[in-house]
């Protein structure tokens, strides 16, 4: 890890040490924190990448990268109360009334971190008013997401552009905001197309794996499934039968190897990962516009 980012591991610690007084309420946010850091996510080491990019220093960058990290883990926990399909945090081994209220503990520190820091108080707003955009923009696309009714490939792309495109957006331009206000259009384009392209292929691996969390079992509506749900074949004619309610799950589960060779063989998963592609040109086209030496561009499009 580097020492940008082991930084804003400490600010992290050292802002819930600040508010929150109460010993195990703080024992237990500091649990959570310790356990996103096993995750290796990418949010926020583009956020500190982005203020640095403009010019901020290592102070600024930790901050940046410390604020959508505690963003980020409250959403994470929010939406594993919501969807109840991830026994293997610790929010879920415990009451999810004390996961929520961490949760919600955690979204306010994230921008109490931002509205703390020594710099003009018009770069702080911008920052939060960013932040709080990506949060509406989630919220947005996981109302969709539970609604399970995004049934168009147009529905769909759109549902993960409000979810998973807005937050990668919104750690882009929380790192940025820090610093100017030059480029946010460019930065959040590419930003919401590499989260669209991430989650595209999240939810390949997701039609996968049946140990855990498959969304086919789990009656989600994503690109790969929808390529399913059209084709007119045995194998599809039962997963329509599952998604419509007329086939149990262990129903289901019986015929899964049969399922499973079908979905690696009728073309659901090229389908997804030539969306994805084409997303993540859309994102390495936008890149190539940003006005930055080479090196920063580099750096950007090694998250694609």
């Amino acid at each position: 890890m580097s020492t940008v980012l082991q930084s804003a591991v400490a600010l992290m610690h050292g802002s819930v040490a600040r508010v929150f007084h109460d010993e195990e309420l703080r024992a237990l946010v500091d649990q959570f924190i310790e356990y996103k850091q096993t995750e290796g996510g990418i949010f926020k080491k583009i956020a500190s990448l982005h203020c640095t990019m403009f010019g901020g220093d290592d102070e600024l960058a930790a901050a940046a990268a410390a604020a959508v990290e505690l963003m980020i883990l409250s959403l994470d926990i929010y939406d594993d109360l919501q969807d109840q399909d991830n026994d293997q945090v610790p929010w879920s081994a415990m009451s999810p009334a004390l996961a929520l209220n961490a949760a919600i503990g955690l979204q306010a520190l994230s921008i109490d971190l931002l509205m703390e820091l020594p710099i003009a108080a018009d770069r702080k707003i911008a920052a939060v008013n960013i932040l709080n955009k990506g949060i509406l923009g989630a919220v947005n696309g996981q109302h969709a997401d539970l609604m399970n009714d995004a049934t168009t490939e147009d529905e769909c792309l759109l549902m993960i552009e409000n979810k998973s495109g807005a937050l990668v957006a919104a750690a882009c331009l929380v790192g940025t905001a820090l610093v100017t206000d030059e480029h946010h259009e460019l930065i959040g384009q590419y930003g919401r197309a590499m989260g669209v392209s991430a989650q595209i292929y999240n939810d390949v691996e997701g039609i996968q794996r049946w140990s855990t969390r498959n969304d086919l079992i789990a009656r989600k509506q994503t690109l790969p499934v929808q390529f399913v749900l059209e084709q007119q074949t045995e194998e599809a004619a039962a997963v329509r039968s599952y998604y419509d309610g007329n086939l149990s799950r262990d129903e289901l589960l019986m015929n899964k190897n049969a399922i499973m060779d079908y979905i690696q063989s009728c073309g659901c998963i090229e389908y997804a990962l030539i969306i994805g592609r084409l997303k993540q040109y859309e994102a390495m086209n936008a890149i190539d516009e940003l006005p930055v030496e080479e090196q920063w561009r580099e750096q950007l499009r090694a998250f694609l």
